[in-house]
C-alpha cells in the first residue's frame, strides 16, 4: 500500500510487505527541500511587512505633515482674506469721498 500527498507528484509513505511504513531517502530530501523553501518564502513574507508597515508609517508622517501645511495655509488664507476686506472698504471710502467731492463741486459752480 503506498499513500499519496499529491499522486502526480510526491509519494510519501510507502508500506512494506511486512506491513511497516517507511519513507524513502528521495522523499525525505524532497520533503526537507519543501519545507526549506517554505521557510524561505515566510521569511521574504516577513520582510516584505516589515517593509510595508514602515512604508505606512513613513505615509502617515508625510500625511500628518501635509494636515499641518494645509492648516497653516488656511490661516493664512483668512488674515488675507481679512486684509483684502480691510482694502475694499478702504477703496469705497475713497471711492465715496470723491464721488461727495465731485458732487460739492457740481454744486459749488
Amino acid at each position: 500500500m503506498t499513500l499519496f500527498a499529491n499522486e502526480n507528484e510526491y509519494q510519501f509513505i510507502k508500506q512494506a510487505p511486512d506491513g511497516k511504513f517507511y519513507l524513502e531517502e528521495d522523499t525525505v530530501v524532497e520533503l526537507a527541500n519543501y519545507i526549506k523553501q517554505l521557510q524561505d518564502l515566510n521569511e521574504n513574507y516577513k520582510k516584505q511587512i516589515e517593509n510595508l508597515k514602515a512604508q505606512i508609517s513613513n505615509l502617515e508622517k508625510q500625511i500628518l505633515n501635509l494636515e499641518q501645511q494645509v492648516a497653516i495655509l488656511n490661516d493664512e488664507k483668512k488674515k488675507l482674506e481679512a486684509m483684502l476686506k480691510a482694502e475694499q472698504i478702504k477703496t469705497w471710502t475713497v471711492v465715496a469721498v470723491v464721488a461727495l467731492g465731485a458732487t460739492v463741486l457740481l454744486f459749488i459752480k
